[in-house]
């Protein structure tokens, strides 16, 4: 049976930079890197919405990208 451990956690803010000629959404998004992978996700919630008001653009959503190391 294979396991995962857990390597690296990447938060992305997505902003809403607002609309194109067509009337749709434009979406621009942040990464941030040397995050701790055992931070929890209230806490990166909470360092995101803490950022959010330093932003050019308004706080769409907040996004959690992990990467894990599989082995058999």
């Amino acid at each position: 049976m294979a396991t995962a451990s857990l390597m690296e956690t990447q938060p992305r803010m997505v902003l809403d930079v607002g609309v194109d000629e067509n009337g749709k959404t434009i979406f621009r998004s942040k990464n941030f890197n040397n995050i701790k992978p055992s931070a929890t996700t209230d806490s990166i919630f909470a360092v995101a919405q803490a950022l959010a008001p330093l932003q050019q653009h308004s706080l769409f959503a907040v996004e959690r990208n992990d990467s894990s190391d599989l082995q058999a």
